[in-house]
């Protein structure tokens, strides 16, 4: 099967699996293991750049779930203020994901700063996950920009992104999630040809 076809096939599946969730106290946790088990896998592999690319959304991902979760965006801001509210909530993932995007756009050099590892390369994975934060950056923005519509200027049928917004993050993670396990089965792949390859004596 075609790399091009196997990430189209992995991702269209776990896209499925998401909707059928749709339930962020379900698919948060399995999106953050899913990207722990690949960071397991390329520790395990010894494949230093799988396991840069996945830490790399793992760990930021994983401080900003903590964020969410333990309610420090609730205390810093009274809950009657909404603009404020979705300013600061909105802010902080749009933060989020141009910080992991940029990470992932210089991956290798972020790679080279943390490890000595002679097996620090460029890869084909390294051209699609940015793209995924970009987007999620978009949304975010736009979800931004519809909060101050909706409480600044009381403009109430601005609900577009809030009434779709778990969707469309969702997507964003399918896809993430379907480039993760696609970078694992090309590497197994990869390991077992080479295991293949006859020994000359």
């Amino acid at each position: 099967m075609k790399l091009s076809n196997l990430i189209l096939l992995t991702i269209f599946s776990m896209a499925v699996f998401y909707m059928q969730l749709w339930d962020d106290r379900l698919v948060t946790p399995l999106y953050l293991t899913v990207l722990g088990v690949c960071v397991v896998y390329g520790t395990y592999k010894k494949d230093i750049n799988i396991t840069h690319i996945a830490g790399i959304i793992l760990v930021f991902t994983g401080i900003e779930y903590a964020i969410f979760e333990a309610g420090i965006v609730n205390y810093v801001n009274p809950s009657d203020n909404k603009l404020l509210q979705g300013t600061l909530i909105y802010g902080m993932q749009i933060l989020f994901c141009l910080l992991i995007t940029i990470l992932l756009i210089f991956r290798v050099q972020v790679s080279r700063l943390i490890s000595k590892s002679p097996k620090i390369e460029l890869t084909y994975f390294d051209g699609i996950f940015h793209w995924i934060f970009m987007y999620m950056s978009v949304i975010n923005l736009l979800g931004l920009i519809e909060n101050i519509a909706w409480s600044y200027f009381d403009w109430k049928s601005w609900t577009l992104i809030y009434d779709n917004f778990e969707g469309l993050i969702y997507i964003a993670w399918a896809v993430c999630c379907g480039a993760v396990l696609t970078m694992m089965i090309c590497s197994a792949k990869s390991n077992g040809s080479e295991d293949q390859e006859p020994r000359l004596s």
